[in-house]
């Protein structure tokens, strides 16, 4: 859902109470949010739970909200912080504001894997590894900015940090992997991985995109 749409939306419910108005976000929301909370934890009733709360508390707290310039980015940003109270009751050594180390799997896609060829799984292993050797928060960023398209703005939002260092950290992230990637084509000498990783990397992640500061 475009962010225009979605504040003429939110508008409908902050101001006449019409949650109606409020199921179209929560319906245009909940495929993002669940996606989002598979990849922190795997388990199901936690996500639920958190999407539940999540707009539960909106409806509650309506007035105290009103208008925000970032719908989107205060959805997610409310659903992660409920994801971690709903971990928390579960793990009391888990906290959102002290996130363990591997918290965010970037590969927990809810989508089935396409079993390909050989070469398809060299890519795979190759690419989940060149992510992996990033930190949680590095993961997290370009999941949301281009996996979920998420803009900076929001981005910035969801993880407590300003808008330029969103920029600066997607910039750096997009430098360490092309590196990466470049010493393993380099490593795996074949011709059509050469081809093949540059395009699968720019296909699902746009990785290779210039970054403007």
């Amino acid at each position: 859902m475009k962010e225009s749409h979605m504040n003429e939306i939110w508008s409908q419910f902050i101001f006449d109470g019409n949650e109606t108005a409020l199921s179209k976000i929560y319906a245009g929301s909940y495929d993002l949010l669940y996606d989002y909370g598979k990849r922190i934890t795997p388990i199901d009733q936690h996500i639920e739970d958190a999407i539940q709360d999540t707009f539960i508390n909106i409806i509650k707290y309506r007035k105290n909200i009103g208008m925000i310039k970032n719908v989107n980015g205060y959805i997610i940003s409310s659903f992660r912080r409920q994801l971690f109270l709903a971990i928390e009751k579960n793990k009391k050594n888990v906290y959102a504001e002290q996130l363990p180390v591997g918290y965010f799997d970037f590969f927990n896609n809810t989508e089935k894997e396409d079993p390909d060829r050989e070469n398809t799984e060299i890519l795979s292993e190759t690419i989940n590894e060149c992510i992996n050797g990033l930190t949680d928060k590095q993961k997290e960023i370009l999941y949301l900015r281009f996996n979920s398209e998420i803009s900076y703005e929001d981005i910035a939002h969801v993880l407590n940090i300003s808008v330029e260092s969103c920029y600066k950290s997607v910039y750096r992230t997009i430098k360490i992997l092309r590196i990466k990637a470049e010493k393993m084509i380099v490593k795996r000498k074949n011709p059509f991985f050469d081809i093949s990783l540059k395009k699968n990397l720019s296909e699902k992640g746009r990785y290779y995109q210039k970054v403007t500061l």
